[in-house]
């Protein structure tokens, strides 16, 4: 015999297939016993030889004693077949590795939830269901271990400066830590509810945080930033010009870089590299080794200034400066040209 549902062999007189667990229909066909059978035989014998009225009686006694054994056998076997129903439908099984195990009873299946050797995503079924289900969703979920009660109030969680999750903590706890100095009010922090972190100043424990002396600030930030007013250049055409020109156009070009740094300075009240005038002059007095100091000067001076759009300027001064050893001086001014350019674009707005 096969299972219908999965097409596995069956053992002989099983009620459940043991692979899938599903029930195996049965005949509900009661046969008659052979006594029975052999008592109505005599009877019909008796009355088609036409026997005396004395021997009628006890034909007529032999018929109602074959009626009723025949009445007490479907009385007694109707109450039977309706405990093996019940007994079928009480028999669970549940999923284990992949592979289906049982039956157990209702003891049994309550005994292995205490034990937490299934759980409530664990798949069961029984006669009667049409799937297997989640215990969760059965009535077995009355049975499942109820979950532990939080304690009273909140639970406050803080991210160290080790990135560590640390708690729970209660409210008087975290109190103390901020006391301490241990978390402060940008330390991040977390606790039931919320929906995600928070910086400790953003959240009710803001109270708790005392206030931070305020900073010294600097002298060049007691002066108002002025708008720097430099105009862009090409440098490509700087660069032809510089070579046609036998470099005439290169010192002058080395006038309006010196020129334009200086007024990014002066906008924000920082010292220049130096005049324009003298940076030329030094320059050709010293067969251009000044230039290659004005170079990396620009660079540096130039990445330390400050927008308010958050706009920053690389610092460019070391290749400003290694370049002119390699006969390329003139990249370092269209690198220098190539910052006021972005400054004129981008500082202002």
């Amino acid at each position: 015999m096969e299972c219908k549902q999965c097409g596995n062999s069956l053992p002989e007189n099983a009620k459940f297939c043991p692979e899938c667990g599903a029930p195996v229909p049965t005949d509900d066909v009661v046969e008659e016993t052979p006594s029975a059978k052999e008592k109505v035989e005599v009877v019909e014998e008796v009355i088609e030889e036409g026997q005396t009225t004395e021997a009628e009686e006890p034909v007529q006694d032999v018929v109602e004693e074959v009626e009723e054994t025949e009445e007490d056998t479907i009385i007694q076997e109707e109450p039977v077949e309706s405990e093996e129903e019940n007994a079928r439908e009480e028999e669970w099984y549940y999923v284990k590795e992949s592979q289906s195990a049982g039956p157990f009873t209702l003891e049994q299946m309550i005994e292995r939830i205490r034990d937490a050797q299934i759980k409530e995503e664990t798949l069961v079924w029984k006669a009667g269901m049409a799937d297997w289900q989640k215990l969760k969703d059965t009535e077995l979920k009355e049975y499942l271990p109820t979950p532990d009660v939080k304690p009273e109030g909140d639970q406050w969680y803080f991210v160290d400066a080790n990135n560590k999750q640390n708690g729970p903590y209660t409210v008087e706890q975290m109190k103390g830590l901020i006391q301490a100095h241990q978390i402060y009010g940008n330390t991040f922090v977390w606790k039931t509810g919320m929906a995600d972190w928070k910086r400790l100043k953003d959240t009710e424990l803001a109270s708790y945080v005392m206030p931070e002396a305020p900073k010294q600030e600097s002298a060049h930030q007691t002066f108002t930033k002025k708008p720097i007013h430099i105009s862009e250049r090409s440098i490509g055409l700087s660069i032809v010009l510089s070579i046609v020109t036998c470099s005439i156009y290169y010192y002058y070009w080395l006038y309006t870089l010196a020129r334009d740094v200086n007024e990014c300075c002066r906008a924000q009240n920082k010292s220049g590299p130096g005049e324009p005038g003298i940076v030329v002059l030094l320059s050709l007095i010293t067969c251009g080794l000044y230039g290659i100091y004005f170079y990396w000067k620009a660079g540096k001076v130039l990445s330390e200034l400050e927008f308010d759009n958050g706009y920053r300027v690389s610092d460019n001064s070391i290749i400003m400066l290694v370049l002119p050893f390699l006969g390329l001086g003139i990249i370092s001014m269209a690198i220098c040209q190539s910052t006021l350019n972005d400054i004129c674009r981008y500082g202002n707005e």
